[in-house]
């Protein structure tokens, strides 16, 4: 992760030694992977959703956020300049330039919904949106916005604080940034302690902070560093989301975990190709990543929430599952999985023994019963 830094002089380039990953390269070229050119919107899902509610927020503001997102699909549909600002957020990432063309032609007289092939864009994504509302609770939320994570290189912030800054609307073009109390989390949250509660400030006036765009800066001081408390995230590129919404913000936030990172795997020698087919044949036959997640979705929706037993310890699971790609340590032998799974999967059909006292359970092919248009 590069940031900018105006207290250096002439064209520099600073590296700490831990971002050099391969040496003996002739070539001077950089490719940028991403970069922070506008502030990315965020939306909720169904495990956020779990860790808040056991934190104490309420249903009813998940219910008016989500009635708010309704509303606003419904205004995209009928009003003109509504639909064209809802299709350019939508394909503002589209290499097609329609984003570019949308803006030009609003500028005019034109009346870009009565093209049938902008009406169809309109409805399918409109459809989309609904279903990620329906199905998966994406709730977008208009007071948050997604960052890339940096340090700050200054030490002026302190232990429970950030620095968040970024652009506003593009017809105010005016920079931002937040003051108060916020919660910051880090996608995937499993754990209760992957949502925290910090003090957002403002730096020095001097302080080369301001010259930032688009991005959340995290102190070094303190006993541990703000990122890895969050889903255990760091400073690598990794996108975080700050929540100013107050009816989305817990009076407390609960311990963040601390999982010991597993060693990743020394083959003592140079790697051949066939050792990275062999890998990816390894990894298709032992990512356990989604079956981590669904499990740990059934069983948070106890009374005991995501603090239950059961969820920390998929939540700790999931944890060494993200990690597989990099280290090599599938979960079955670092976690005993296999033990934990079998523990889990008896959970559940004590459950649906509570449901169904008969314990009978029919599985049947699926059949499509009726077809119709969507």
């Amino acid at each position: 992760m590069i940031s900018l830094d105006t207290r250096l002089s002439g064209k520099q380039l600073l590296l700490r030694e831990s971002m050099i990953k391969f040496t003996g390269s002739p070539s001077n070229e950089i490719e940028i992977c991403g970069t922070n050119a506008r502030p990315l919107p965020f939306k909720l899902n169904r495990q956020l959703i779990k860790i808040l509610e056991d934190l104490g927020i309420s249903a009813t503001a998940f219910e008016r956020l989500q009635e708010d997102a309704v509303r606003k699909l419904q205004s995209s549909a009928t009003s003109t300049s509504s639909a064209i600002d809802f299709i350019r957020l939508n394909l503002t990432d589209s290499a097609t330039g329609l984003s570019s063309l949308l803006k030009a032609l609003s500028q005019t007289e034109i009346d870009v919904t009565e093209d049938n092939f902008l009406r169809d864009i309109l409805g399918a994504l409109l459809q989309i949106q609904l279903r990620q509302l329906k199905y998966r609770s994406r709730i977008p939320v208009s007071d948050a916005v997604t960052l890339y994570g940096i340090c700050d290189e200054t030490g002026c912030l302190y232990e429970g604080e950030i620095f968040v800054t970024f652009n506003g609307d593009s017809s105010s073009r005016q920079i931002q940034h937040l003051a108060g109390k916020v919660a910051i989390t880090r996608s995937p949250a499993l754990h209760p302690g992957d949502v925290q509660v910090v003090t957002a400030v403002a730096p020095p006036d001097h302080s080369s902070l301001w010259d930032l765009r688009n991005c959340v800066v995290f102190s070094q001081k303190g006993h541990r560093d703000l990122p890895s408390m969050l889903s255990g995230g760091d400073l690598d590129g990794d996108l975080y989301n700050i929540i100013y919404d107050a009816s989305l913000i817990p009076e407390n936030a609960d311990t963040p975990a601390s999982y010991l990172p597993a060693q990743p795997m020394d083959i003592g020698r140079v790697v051949t190709v066939d050792d990275m087919t062999g890998f990816f044949i390894d990894f298709m036959q032992n990512d356990q990543l989604g079956r981590i997640a669904t499990l740990h979705q059934v069983l948070a929706d106890d009374e005991q929430g995501t603090r239950s037993p059961q969820c920390l310890d998929l939540a700790a699971l999931h944890s060494t599952a993200v990690d597989f790609s990099k280290t090599g340590i599938p979960v079955g032998q670092s976690t005993g999985f296999a033990n934990v799974n079998a523990n889990l999967f008896r959970s559940i059909l004590a459950a649906f023994h509570v449901l169904h006292p008969t314990g009978l359970i029919s599985w049947h092919p699926a059949q499509v019963l009726k077809s119709r248009k969507v």
